[in-house]
């Protein structure tokens, strides 16, 4: 019934999370696909002996010839998912083990309310059970993007976990850029503008610390910039200019977009000079306000 895709590089001494969780599950319909981008620590010989000695579920593992990234390591895993639905699980995370018991009985229920829905949300805790920023704002609330993003005052705050219908997720790989991270929340936001999301008020997955995570890891500016670039660029080229003025979401991007474009550019992927120049407006008008929050 589930694809459970892990990526990992170097985390041989962190993944025994996943697999310990995995196996602590209630239901066991499902395969584990480890994607090993590129690691030099030897989680290979760790992973094929968890495949030999496990006999509950299915292990499957591949080794890339390079690091390329979380983005094209899941992308990868992708092609090998032939289950209904994919998790994408953190080689540093560990979840309940309940959770693909209810993520069962939540698509059964989904299915019955409407076909358009892409993927169940549910909440995150931290290491101390609390849970990781805002709850939804409704028990079970069927979304799109408008109503979860446009049309909130205030983005919703925290980690939020995800289970797609393959399908879809195989349709809108997660953006990729060569020398940085582009946030997977930009692939979920072009998901949920053509389908809604199921959004649950339970935590499944815990959130551990890492010191050498994406979220927690430093970046040279130009690497911070070629990030904000393409994510910026991605999330509003197919945006009009009118939309990009009016939606406080898309005038952050178009800020960041004018900001990182004074570190990096691209000449193959880049904005039309109007989504440009009105880009460069906003920036011009928030820079003072930013200025001026910073030294409240």
């Amino acid at each position: 019934m589930f694809s459970i895709i892990t990526p990992t590089y170097n985390r041989k001494h962190l993944i025994h999370r996943v697999y310990e969780s995995l196996m602590q599950q209630s239901f066991k319909d499902f395969t584990w696909i480890v994607v090993d981008d590129g690691s030099t620590d030897d989680t290979k010989t760790l992973i094929e002996r968890w495949a030999n000695t496990t006999y509950d579920f299915k292990i499957e593992y591949y080794h890339l010839p390079k690091n390329v990234g979380k983005p094209e390591a899941v992308n990868f895993g992708l092609t090998k998912c032939n289950q209904e639905y994919t998790i994408i699980a953190d080689s540093d995370d560990t979840f309940a083990s309940n959770t693909l018991s209810d993520l069962k009985e939540m698509w059964e229920k989904a299915n019955l309310k409407s076909n358009n829905i892409a993927a169940i949300w549910t909440l995150v805790t931290d290491e101390n059970d609390n849970i990781k920023g805002d709850k939804f704002p409704e028990d079970w609330w069927q979304v799109n993007f408008k109503t979860r993003v446009l049309e909130q005052k205030e983005q919703l705050q925290g980690d939020k976990w995800h289970c797609w219908k393959t399908d879809i997720l195989k349709k809108h790989p997660l953006y990729s850029a060569k020398k940085c991270h582009i946030g997977e929340s930009h692939t979920w936001n072009r998901i949920n503008k053509k389908y809604d999301f199921a959004c649950v008020n339970i935590a499944h997955l815990k959130a551990h610390v890492t010191n050498d995570s994406l979220i927690t890891s430093k970046k040279a500016r130009k690497t911070e910039a070629r990030a904000a670039y393409y994510s910026a660029y991605y999330c509003l080229k197919d945006v009009a200019v009118k939309d990009i003025a009016f939606y406080k979401y898309y005038r952050s991007l178009a800020f960041e977009y004018a900001k990182s474009k004074m570190f990096y550019s691209d000449d193959k992927l880049k904005l039309s000079v109007s989504k440009y120049i009105a880009s460069l407006v906003i920036f011009l008008i928030q820079i003072p306000k930013r200025a001026l929050k910073k030294l409240l």
